[in-house]
Formats: structure tokens, sequence, C-alpha cells
């Protein structure tokens, strides 16, 4: 039974999913905590990963015909419509606080959304859990985090909270604290649910989860700056081996008609790397030809990324699901 432990409850394997999925990211928060004067070096590794990963996006889109032509004129319109929209607030002086305030909190949905996604993903490998458990529990940790720097006036980013803060106006701290509880409750529920396998309990599940109430509910609290560098790594490293593990099974199961993919396939960590530094080197390139254009450019891809996971990443589609390894 050990021997094929890994298999049913790994998402790729124990090495890769500790490190990418699990517990990678607190190095992220571990070492600018107690190091501060690594600080730097850290948040210039978060920033360059989390900004490079939401192009693996568009590769699974436009490389991929089929994806492509299932929804042809929204990969289409999408990006146009996105790199518009950032452009006319630009236009119109609409940048601060809306702006950047309006893309942290897509952007904090869309960190919890995955967490959320790859918790599900856990309970597919294990063939146990409960989908609106995974769902309220992942959700009041992040949730409960949130509201504690927003309440604390945590100094996350320099401005961010003051940004947020313009919009929202002085909050009581009982929310937080409220949301703290119901955060614990949940998670004994959770716990208790879990412990009912009959299979017995997930460990790497278990962990994941683990993980998350630290990352959104404690670090937080330990450190709002450290934080942000460790969830902005944490989610490109989960997103860059989930799509590593996406191109592969598809390349195996010979359902992308993408020629350069299922090259990439049999190479995925030279492709992988290859990608982020070309993405890295464009991008910083743009930034110093036109920080105006590198905005509305980041900003508008950001929006596009955003909704186009939300199209290919759904796990009740049985493709996707066979894709992630969720079902067999």
């Amino acid at each position: 039974m050990a021997s094929t432990t890994p298999k049913k409850t790994w998402i790729i394997n124990p090495t890769v999913d500790l490190t990418c999925i699990i517990l990678g990211w607190t190095v992220f928060f571990v070492v600018p905590f107690h190091f501060p004067q690594y600080a730097p070096n850290f948040h210039f590794l978060a920033v360059t990963s989390f900004v490079s990963h939401r192009y693996f996006t568009f590769p699974l889109v436009y490389l991929d015909r089929t994806e492509f032509n299932r929804s042809r004129l929204i990969y289409i319109v999408t990006p146009i419509l996105c790199l518009a929209f950032v452009a006319f607030c630009y236009y119109f002086k609409v940048e601060e606080p809306e702006m950047f305030a309006f893309w942290y909190l897509f952007n904090f949905f869309h960190f919890v959304r995955q967490k959320y996604g790859i918790l599900r993903i856990y309970s597919g490998k294990a063939q146990w859990g409960h989908k609106r458990l995974d769902e309220w529990t992942t959700y009041t940790w992040a949730l409960a985090g949130f509201f504690y720097m927003l309440t604390r006036q945590a100094d996350l980013e320099g401005k961010l909270m003051h940004y947020i803060q313009s919009l929202t106006g002085p909050l009581p701290r009982v929310i937080a604290d409220s949301i703290y509880a119901i955060a614990v409750l949940l998670t004994l529920f959770w716990l208790i649910h879990e412990c009912r396998a009959p299979q017995g309990l997930s460990v790497p599940k278990l962990l994941f989860l683990v993980s998350v109430a630290f990352m959104y509910g404690i670090a937080p609290i330990l450190s709002a700056n450290a934080m942000a560098d460790a969830t902005a790594f944490s989610h490109a490293a989960e997103y860059i081996a989930l799509v590593a593990l996406t191109v592969q099974n598809k390349a195996r199961a010979n359902t992308m008609d993408a020629p350069i993919l299922n090259k990439a396939a049999h190479h995925v960590v030279r492709y992988t790397a290859s990608f982020i530094l070309a993405v890295s080197l464009i991008l910083y390139g743009l930034k110093f030809a036109s920080l105006t254009l590198y905005l509305i450019f980041t900003y508008g891809t950001s929006f596009a990324h955003f909704i186009f996971d939300g199209m290919i990443w759904k796990l009740r589609r049985p493709k996707v699901a066979r894709e992630v390894g969720t079902i067999g």
C-alpha cells in the first residue's frame, strides 16, 4: 500500500508537490522575515516569477488549436478589451488608488481560487472530500488574513492598504477576529470529515490545507510584506507546475493540436526556464522603453489571464480533470 500512495495522493510526485505546491513558498517568507537584508532579493525573484507565470496561459490558448477553436471569438476579443480598458483608465487618470486596488482584489480572488482548485485536485486524488467544506475553509482563511491586514492598517507593499482603505474607510477589528474564529471552526469540521475517509487521512491534502491556513491566516500577522512575496511566488510556482503537468498529460493522451507544446512536453524544465527568461527580458525591455506602455500591457494581460484561467481550468469538465490527474 505504501508504494502506491504517492501515485494516488500526490498531484505530480512528492518532490514537486512539496517544493512547488505545498512548502516551497516558505523560503520566501522565512528568509525575508528573519533576515530583512535579503528581502529585496527575494522580492525581485517573487515578482519576476509572478509576472512571468501569467503568460503561460497564452500558449495554452493560442498554440493549442483545439482549445483556441473552442471559444475563438472570446479568445480574440478579450485581450483587446482588457488592454483598451486599462488604456482608458490611464487616459482618464483613473490609476491610483482605483486601478491598483481593483487589480489587487482581482489577484486576491484569483490566488485563493487557485488554492481552492488545488485542494479539489487533492480531494479527487484521495477520492474523498466535501466540496463546500474545501471551498469555505480555503476562502475563510484567506478572508481572515485579508481583513486582519485591512483592519490593522498593515504596511503591505508600501501603499496597498492605504489605497484599499481609501475606498472602504476604517473597519472595526472585530470583523477580522470573527472571521478567524469561523476559519478555526470550519477547519475542525474539515478535519473531522477528512478523518472519516475510508482510505485514511490524505497527508498531501492535509499538508496543503495547513500551508494555506498559515500563508493566509498566520503569515499576515507576522509580516505582511514577507507574506505578499510568499503568496506571489507560491501562486506562480503552483501555476507553472500545473501547466507543465497538463501539457505533458495532453501530449501523452494525444489531445493537443499544438506541435510546439508537444515538443515542450518532452523537455518541460528546459522550455519552462527559457519561457520565463524570454518573458522577463521582454517585459523589462518594455518597462525601460515606456513605463506607461509597460503598465498598460501588464495590467491588461493580467485581466485577460484571469478570464482565460476561468475558461480553461474548469475541473468539472472531465477532459480538464483528466489532464490534471484528478480522474483516470
